[in-house]
């Protein structure tokens, strides 16, 4: 008898051995081109959407505004992903069905989209399934999922009659349901393979010895079912095992679209799916290297059955030099076995489904991708720690064009071991930024913001969530996610289930642009630079291997970064020079780290061991900040009461590095103004503040060297954040410190017109033996009184009203205005007279105070621009004038107190498929009202300049 399981091609076999070759080397970029590009970033820096096609139903003429709509917004390109809904997320069934995906009508779709992408310069890309995992209507038994199924017979020993075995009942899958697969007219499956056949004592239950379990595999007929096969004295339970179908099917596709997902495992499966969408598109698209469409695009891997293919057994062997066979029973009884037999048989069988897809898939769909001009992009091997995940993460991210992976808005943590083992449940960005690091990708991609929290959102809210993943290594977003809508879907529309609705329906979409600028500005930077850390982590060998946020259950210390390596660039290309760890074209480390998270092969420690016999530093699972300090290593970036995990600190930062231009970005972690004494580690070097919020660079003029490091005060409003930069340029006038009354320095910030203090007080400006002081003390003026507004048409409030003071429109007590959503336009007349009559060295702010969500300004009809982020504050020196002065302006809210309005008074303002907010729980009726409007106070304040 020939099983199949028994053979490996020669394909994959050398597939399984051989190295990822880099396909990116960052190469120093010029700061000139660097600060150019953060003023103006390019297409590629600029977040991308998931574009998602509900139910597959689509509006033509809706898919060309929204693409303009996009392109206007500031953003790069999308992801174009269709998808079905959970009935609980359309009870009302308001979304019709599509076509189905891929068929003649949906390619029509897509091509006309993708053309209409290109006319305006945004780059596209393809989900390769309707919804997740990669799968569809055309894939066959022969390529679908598998797993394995056995029946069990017992049998005497010394009889020579032949023993039929019975085909093994195909078991109904984990939630208790028939599983969806072909069968053949005499009931078995239509797809099937003998994969053994296993005799082992009867009744054994523990420590089962493996020199006791037979592979009577050869004396068994699978044509007539027949067990030819004398057995030795005793009872023996006999065992068939055979590999089909697991019936695993799409998560959420259309309603036309529903199939089979793919056997993830095997390279003809991944051959098959990925050709398809290559075989289809291209008579529409032509040559794609010239097309909008750039990528394809694998949905992490979310399969929930045991897994099985083929070539396992032929792949094991090939990897661990033993058979699997005697292993069997240990797939669905661990306890049979002695425990480190079993545990050691675990990892060889995980090791080997590693490999297999990690070549068989990503690999092979981007060899493929590849040759016809196309990338594959994924969140390979599944989202952190919510799913089965049978791959070695980073060597499976190293296995495509552009590792991504994925960050929450508001997600629940996940509570490991003990209250001090919490770490974010989905939070897969330091873990993405090593993959593309280490395996020289370049681009740290992140599907961000996904999210339960239906509308309640604005920019300020998402702001700090992309800071902190910026500062665990993304550079660039692709936001989850821009539902599209048919025109007849109304206010706020349609919207998948998941994810912050970032589309052109929302209420302050008119005003997002300065916040995807802003994240262009910082992914601008980050993609064109390197990162620096003074540690290199090994994670050792396990399966999966995943490696947490930043610095949550590793970290070195406050003030330390560190790159994490796994064992295929560790044996391939780690060397040291000078007594530093190197990895060419990735970065140098002071110290290595042999981590406690998996294995150490011998042939790692062997080859660690021989490099730091040349100088370099070695720490073998035990802290590597003494040795740091014991090197003489200072923090690279310091201040007082600094700790290391970003959620407990007040000031995180990552630091980047192109030629002699360093970037540290920082941001504040905090609700409130954190100003600090901050230290980094550099030398003879000028600082400057980049700005992504207003894209201006400033020279910084409060600094000194000291020790091997400069000190400048680091002064940041709520949640703020910004790049230090130091570089060779010319250094410009300026003092050593700031100093008052506080322990830390005063709020203040670099301008372009000098140094502005933005706290009342005296201070003194220190330079050598000299000083200068600063008095600070000019009372702000606050414009008090009725302010008139006026309301868009439709939508429950009055067309105008009158608010005696600034109060959140949730406090009104007009129910049009209490549940208003949209946008309001204040206006306002003031007088206004110079607080001095020396008016030089001093500028002039109009301060909002706060609001919610979003407000643009003008004064006297001039534009003052978008302030979607503290502080809420235009420079107005030069458009204030003495006397009547007229001011305008207008806020946008979010959806969420409208949807709340028409829950509690059953009026129908709003049309959208979601009935309840928060993951379909919570009735709009009873979701809090969110403050909104502006808020105050609105006050005019005068501040010296130093220059």
């Amino acid at each position: 008898m020939k099983f199949a399981s028994c053979l490996l091609g020669i394909g994959l076999i050398v597939s399984l051995v051989s190295l990822t070759k880099p396909v990116f080397e960052t190469q120093p970029v010029s700061y000139a081109t660097l600060k150019e590009n953060f003023r103006n970033p390019p297409n590629t820096a600029r977040p991308k959407v998931y574009w998602w096609w509900l139910n597959g139903y689509v509006d033509t003429v809706r898919l060309k505004q929204e693409l303009v709509a996009i392109k206007n917004a500031g953003l790069g390109g999308v992801d174009l992903f269709e998808i079905g809904l959970p009935p609980a997320s359309d009870p009302n069934r308001i979304i019709p069905a599509g076509p189905a995906f891929m068929g003649d009508t949906s390619l029509r779709l897509i091509n006309m989209a993708v053309r209409e992408a290109g006319k305006l310069g945004l780059e596209v890309g393809l989900n390769l399934a309707s919804s997740w995992n990669a799968g569809g209507s055309w894939v066959k038994p022969q390529h679908a999922a598998k797993t394995i199924y056995f029946s069990k017979i017992n049998l005497k020993g010394t009889g020579n009659q032949p023993l039929r075995l019975p085909f093994p009942t195909i078991t109904p899958d984990k939630s208790g349901k028939p599983r969806p697969i072909t069968y053949r007219a005499d009931g078995k499956p239509a797809y099937y393979e003998e994969i053994a056949v296993i005799a082992l004592p009867a009744g054994q239950r523990n420590g089962l010895d493996t020199t006791k379990i037979v592979n009577v595999s050869a004396y068994f007929d699978p044509k007539t079912e027949q067990l030819n096969w004398k057995a030795p004295a005793g009872e023996w339970d006999i065992y068939r095992y055979i590999c089909s179908n697991s019936g695993e099917q799409l998560i959420r596709p259309t309603p036309n679209s529903a199939g089979p997902i793919i056997d993830h495992f095997d390279s003809t499966a991944t051959r098959m799916h990925v050709m398809y969408f290559i075989d289809r598109l291209k008579p529409l698209l032509g040559d794609f290297r010239q097309s909008p469409l750039k990528n394809l695009y694998l949905a992490s891997y979310e399969a929930k059955e045991f897994t099985w293919t083929s070539t396992l057994p032929a792949a094991f062997r090939q990897l661990h030099g033993y058979d699997l066979y005697k292993f069997l029973p240990a797939v669905f009884n661990k306890d049979w076995y002695q425990p480190q037999v079993a545990e050691t048989f675990q990892f060889d069988f995980n090791k080997t489904l590693s490999e297999l897809m990690i070549n068989n898939h990503y690999r092979k769909a981007r060899e493929i991708c590849n040759a016809h001009g196309l990338q594959i992009i994924s969140e390979s091997g599944g989202p952190g720690h919510m799913h089965h995940i049978p791959v070695e993460t980073l060597k499976a991210l190293g296995a495509l064009d552009v590792p991504r992976g994925e960050f929450w808005y508001k997600r629940p943590y996940f509570l490991e071991n003990d209250k001090d083992s919490l770490v974010d449940m989905v939070w897969l960005v330091k873990e993405i930024a090593a993959g593309s690091r280490i395996y020289k990708r370049g681009i740290v991609e992140e599907e961000a913001f996904t999210s339960y929290q239906d509308w309640q959102e604005g920019p300020l809210d998402l702001k700090p969530y992309a800071d902190r993943a910026f500062c665990e290594g993304m550079n660039r977003l692709v936001i989850h996610g821009f539902t599209h809508n048919p025109a007849e879907m109304g206010y706020p529309g349609i919207a998948y289930f998941a994810g912050t609705h970032f589309n052109d329906r929302n209420a302050w979409w008119p005003k997002v642009k300065p916040f995807n600028d802003y994240l262009s500005r910082i992914s601008a930077i980050l993609q064109k630079t390197e990162f620096v850390a003074d540690v290199l982590h090994y994670y050792g060998d396990n399966i999966p291997n995943l490696i947490p946020p930043k610095n949550t259950r590793f970290a070195i210390g406050p003030g330390y970064d560190y790159e994490v390596v796994n064992t295929e660039v560790l044996m391939r290309d780690l060397t040291v020079e000078k007594g530093e760890w190197v990895l060419p074209g990735v970065g140098r480390y002071k110290v290595l780290s042999i981590g406690t998270e998996g294995r150490t092969p011998p042939e790692v420690r062997e080859k660690l061991e021989k490099l730091a016999a040349q100088g370099a530093k070695l720490v073998d699972r035990r802290p590597a900040l003494p040795v740091l300090q014991s090197m003489n290593v200072v923090p690279d970036f310091s201040y007082a009461d600094q700790k290391a995990n970003p959620q407990h600190t007040p000031l995180d930062y990552i630091h980047y590095r192109s030629g002699a231009v360093d970037f540290y970005l920082i941001r504040n972690t905090t609700s409130q103004w954190v100003t600090r004494n901050g230290l980094f580690r550099q030398v003879n070097k000028t600082p400057e503040i980049w700005d992504p919020v207003s894209g201006t660079t400033v020279p910084v003029t409060v600094y000194k060297q000291q020790n091997g490091r400069i000190q400048l005060p680091v002064s940041l409003p709520p949640y703020g954040a910004y790049f230090v930069v130091f570089s060779n340029e010319k250094a410009p006038a300026h003092y050593d410190e700031i100093v008052h009354s506080g322990p830390h320095p005063p709020h203040l910030a670099f301008t372009p017109n000098g140094l502005t203090v933005l706290q009342n007080g005296t201070f003194t400006l220190k330079k050598g033996s000299g000083s200068q002081q600063i008095d600070n003390g000019q009372p702000a003026m606050t414009l008090d009184g009725p302010w008139q507004l006026y309301f868009p048409e439709g939508w429950g409030a009055p067309k105008t009203a009158t608010f005696p003071k600034l109060i959140s429109w949730t406090q009104s007590e007009q129910p049009g205005i209490k549940y208003f959503s949209g946008m309001a336009t204040y206006q306002k007349t003031f007088q206004y007279k110079s607080a001095t009559r020396n008016t030089e060295n001093q500028r002039v702010y109009l301060d909002l105070g706060n609001l919610s969500e979003i407000g643009e300004v003008w004064l006297n009809n001039q534009p003052l621009g978008i302030v979607w982020t503290p502080p809420y504050r235009v420079d107005i020196t030069d458009r204030v004038k003495t006397g009547t002065n007229t001011l305008k302006i207008e806020v946008a809210n979010t959806w969420s107190n409208r949807l709340t309005g028409d829950g509690i008074t059953g009026e129908k303002f709003t049309k959208t498929n979601i009935t309840k907010a928060n993951k379909n729980l919570v009735p709009w009726g009873k979701l809090p009202l969110i403050e909104s409007g502006l808020l105050g106070p609105v006050t005019i304040q005068t501040v010296k300049t130093v220059r």
